[in-house]
């Protein structure tokens, strides 16, 4: 197998892509004669660019040594669609003969796509029905919607769908898998999944980092391209979906399409740009990039109706998580002695991988006091030996062409027709600039007072 990285000097490579497959090397799921070639642009020899993976690795590799001699390096400007007859000719020349799987991923620029694909594509190295060779194009796919259609078409033209990898690396998440699961195995969930007893949903994914080295990148892109397009209305739809007629990749995508195409955005928006991110390397002076994103959104469906479903996400705030809140409606009946609250089944995606569920009880003693209780069930801790981590198990699906946890075309469609609608609202929306958290709660409950987003990071 060639497992060709393209971008492979970004951290992306050093900080999933690398230790995704070094954990699958050492469960014996890469092929001993399997060649990770990381292409870059950067003057590094085969060695200096090993020194540099090494030195910014986290954890314990015990057999580095054994499993860095499938690390090669290829020095390539790939934005050059020229360049691209030296590197056929490299590949041929040295790899060619001796591997048949062959998977190219984009670890890139969004911009960078048509290139990389057009020059793959023209020189023959990704040839149109050969299944053992695919791209794996990172998140997102295209900067807008015209964008991802010029790209998809560019594709479909020349290859197969069969062969295109669209990642969206929050569905190789545990939490996330678990989600239809949770719905559809469980009467006692599935009932009470819908418009008739939920009274609001909220989804929130923090993030403690600035953007780091990403500016460049970022400004391009910001907090509703770089997360809601993807991770969060990917999260979205598995929970507003409807049931499918089974529980077939085909079945379960065309029903997230239905749900993402149903999306009506509400007045009640925000946009936030942490202090201090005009002063971060890449960043013009005078941008307006959003690093902080709340929706207000609703599903127009049946199962949905005038049910509000809230999207959260931001950067350098004080804590990274993600977790989706379920509230229910309150009970009909009054008590006497004690407020029943409102229950709440929580999916918490990580850093901790469960569910918890808020119920109300009687407290101990001789008066009948109601007060809420939990059960909190820890995904983590029923799991012996290596959990695998979202990009593992992603790149082992690749390896094995298994497409059902990417993303389908028309789901990255809908999507971001959805975010140019959001886009085109910006321009009328004031930009607020926070320094923490509870900047940012204070503005969102003032926006939003009938929804308490500080539930979510107790």
């Amino acid at each position: 197998m060639l497992f060709t990285i393209f971008g492979a000097t970004g951290d992306l490579t050093t900080k999933k892509l690398i230790p995704a497959l070094y954990n699958l090397f050492m469960d014996g799921q890469l092929p001993e004669t399997a060649v990770i070639l990381s292409i870059g642009r950067r003057d590094y020899t085969r060695e200096t660019f090993i020194d540099k993976i090494e030195s910014e690795l986290v954890g314990d590799y015990l057999q580095w040594s054994d499993f860095k001699t499938h690390i090669h390096y290829y020095q390539m400007d790939f934005s050059t669609p020229l360049t691209f007859q030296s590197f056929s000719k490299f590949i041929e020349a040295h790899y060619l003969s001796r591997v048949k799987e062959r998977i190219f991923y984009l670890a890139t620029a969004p911009h960078y796509f048509p290139v990389i694909a057009e020059g793959l594509i023209n020189e023959g190295i990704v040839k149109r029905g050969d299944t053992r060779s695919k791209i794996i194009f990172e998140k997102p796919f295209g900067e807008d919607l015209a964008s991802a259609k010029a790209y998809n078409r560019l594709l479909l033209q020349s290859i197969d769908e069969s062969q295109v990898y669209r990642i969206d690396h929050y569905l190789g998440k545990e939490m996330l898998q678990n989600i239809l699961t949770v719905r559809f195995a469980n009467r006692f969930f599935e009932k009470i999944w819908s418009c008739e007893d939920v009274e609001s949903v909220v989804i929130t994914a923090y993030e403690e980092e600035s953007v780091k080295n990403r500016g460049g990148y970022y400004d391009k892109s910001g907090a509703l391209k770089d997360m809601v397009q993807n991770h969060l209305f990917q999260t979205l739809a598995l929970v507003a979906m409807d049931p499918p007629e089974g529980l077939s990749d085909c079945l379960v995508k065309d029903e997230k399409v239905k749900a993402l195409k149903s999306i009506k955005v509400s007045d009640a928006i925000m946009f936030g740009q942490y202090e201090g991110y005009l002063e971060e390397l890449g960043i013009p002076e005078d941008s307006k990039t959003e690093t902080f994103v709340a929706l207000k959104l609703f599903i127009n469906s049946q199962r949905w109706r005038n049910t509000p479903f809230y999207l959260v996400t931001g950067k350098k705030l004080k804590e990274k998580h993600m977790k989706i809140m379920l509230t229910l409606k309150d009970t009909p009946y009054f008590f006497e002695r004690g407020r029943p609250k409102k229950n709440t089944l929580v999916i918490e995606v990580y850093p901790k991988e469960g569910i918890e569920m808020q119920f109300n009880g009687k407290a101990p003693g001789i008066h009948a006091y109601t007060m809420p209780m939990k059960l909190d069930y820890c995904h983590l801790c029923n799991t012996i030996g290596n959990t695998p981590e979202a990009y593992e198990k992603l790149i082992s699906d690749a390896i094995h062409a298994d497409a059902s946890l990417f993303t389908r075309w028309d789901e990255i469609e809908a999507a971001w027709e959805v975010i140019d609608r959001i886009g085109a609202m910006k321009t009328g929306t004031p930009l607020y600039i926070y320094k923490s958290q509870e900047d940012i709660h204070r503005e969102v409950k003032a926006l939003w007072p009938e929804v308490n987003i500080d539930e979510q990071v107790d």
